[in-house]
């Protein structure tokens, strides 16, 4: 089993196991490449255990996978559903089956939801005896047992949280001394009754405190930091920095003014590193999270100017970060960078992919393309320091490096929801003509018909007649999948 370590470690330490990631990979070369580690793994998880005998209330002899833990179950589970289409249909039904037919409390509910989503990417075929095509999509919505006690006699916090205010009461007045910007406001604020309609909700609304200004003590202090970032010799001097910077972003309570005083983007890519290694920052009033504010004042300037590949040190300090905290760089960096009034170039969609594959959850995405693509013009609006609000719009500027991120998405098997589709499909049908000798328009439009037919089949038509407005060898082929064979 020495030879699986590799696989198995990928599976423990990425947030979402993918075949073609773990390809990728230098170690994945220890692993045997024949057959494919997808096709290998498949075998192995469906091997008996003959040491585990086969019991009354499930007849069928143990399996290695049985034994995996669970949460080891689940990323196996979609490491195989990222290949699934190389992979032999009847095994990955027996597998799915398996878990899905065993007896209560065998297997635990991410195992079994990654079970039904390898099912339901499947060839679709006659129904498999002991699941149910509905199961367990309904208990998933289904808010926990406590909740539901508490809706039946609470007067609700909000329409969609059934929780007592009353319940709630003392936390709020706790929080009145705290120094949190709530002062002298009760929960009663934020109570909003079902009957009432949208503009009533919002004129409630509490809005966020102004930071405060900065002192001129603190100024002096940070205009020193900016010219001694930029001339940081040596690692221990760059540490200093750091830490001088980040004390003054304690002390100032306006972080986002103090680091948009200091300028950090502008120091060499070894003081960088160390900034996005180091730098620890607490939530800001007006750019959010800490994550966030380091991401979009030291990583993202430097992608906004990007026309090489960067360096392998910032790229590798930037994805470790983005790896501890997706949501901050799905905000602070995937959002400002899309939405570049430049449009996006081959560099920046390099990175973005990097992100997207290895940093993301599937959910993380799906809602990024939401927002980005059916969302208000308000859901998008960019995350970055003043200097760049320039560079940043609200609005897509669809480029061939867009479209390759985009297909970037769809190869990862990203369920995106209808209204993204609906979105996507007008995109390609008002682009096909200005993108029409272009191979990554066509190879974005090839998988986005493969992966998404059954959600856009009824708008065949408007495919159909994108497709013919290309003009590259990959046309016949998207033009074969849309005419259904007479």
């Amino acid at each position: 089993m020495e030879q699986w370590l590799p696989l198995f470690r990928h599976l423990l330490a990425c947030p979402v196991a993918n075949a073609a990631a773990f390809s990728s990979f230098p170690a994945s070369g220890e692993c045997p490449s024949s057959p494919p580690p997808a096709t290998a793994l498949l075998r192995i998880l469906l091997s008996p255990v003959l040491t585990l005998p086969a019991s009354a209330s499930d007849p069928t002899a143990a399996i290695l996978f049985q034994i995996l833990p669970p949460f080891l179950q689940s990323q196996a589970l979609s490491f195989l559903a990222s290949s699934a289409h190389l992979l032999d249909p009847h095994l990955l039904r027996s597998l799915a089956a398996r878990v899905l037919s065993a007896p209560p409390g065998r297997y635990g509910f991410w195992a079994r939801r990654g079970a039904r989503h390898l099912l339901d990417g499947l060839p679709e075929e006659e129904g498999i005896p002991g699941v149910a095509s509905d199961e367990f999509v309904d208990g998933f919505h289904e808010p926990p047992p406590w909740l539901k006690e508490a809706a039946a006699w609470a007067r609700p916090v909000l329409p969609w949280l059934p929780i007592d205010c009353r319940s709630l009461m003392g936390s709020g007045t706790r929080g009145r001394g705290a120094g949190d910007g709530l002062d002298g406001i009760g929960l009663e604020t934020f109570v909003l009754a079902q009957d009432e309609d949208v503009e009533m909700q919002e004129a409630e609304c509490v809005s966020q405190p102004q930071a405060p200004p900065l002192g001129d003590q603190i100024v002096q202090r940070a205009l020193a930091v900016q010219k001694e970032i930029v001339t940081v010799e040596s690692g221990l001097v760059a540490q200093r920095v750091v830490k001088d910077l980040q004390d003054l972003c304690v002390e100032s309570r306006n972080a986002t003014a103090v680091l948009s005083l200091v300028q950090p983007w502008e120091a060499d890519d070894e003081t960088l590193r160390v900034l996005l290694s180091n730098l620890v920052l607490q939530e800001d009033g007006m750019c959010g999270g800490g994550p966030e504010l380091v991401l979009c004042s030291v990583f993202l300037p430097q992608l906004l100017e990007l026309q090489r590949p960067p360096s392998s040190v910032l790229l590798s300090a930037a994805l470790d970060l983005c790896k501890r905290h997706p949501a901050a760089a799905l905000e602070a960096v995937l959002f400002p960078l899309v939405l570049r009034k430049g449009g996006l170039n081959v560099p920046q969609c390099d990175v973005l992919t990097r992100i997207v594959k290895e940093c993301m959850h599937p959910l993380h995405i799906a809602a990024f393309c939401h927002r980005l693509l059916s969302g208000e013009e308000q859901e998008r609006k960019p995350l970055c320091m003043p200097q760049h609000h320039e560079s940043v719009g609200t609005h897509l500027v669809w480029t061939e490096s867009l479209f390759t991120l985009f297909y970037s998405i769809l190869s990862q098997d990203i369920c995106l929801t209808p209204s993204t589709i609906d979105e996507l499909i007008s995109v390609i049908d008002e682009r096909a003509s200005e993108f029409s000798r272009s191979l990554k328009f066509s190879n974005f439009l090839k998988c986005f018909v493969l992966k998404c037919w059954h959600q856009c089949k009824n708008q065949r038509v408007l495919l159909e007649r994108a497709a013919e407005r290309t003009n590259t060898f990959l046309t016949k082929a998207i033009l074969a999948k849309l005419r259904p064979a007479s």
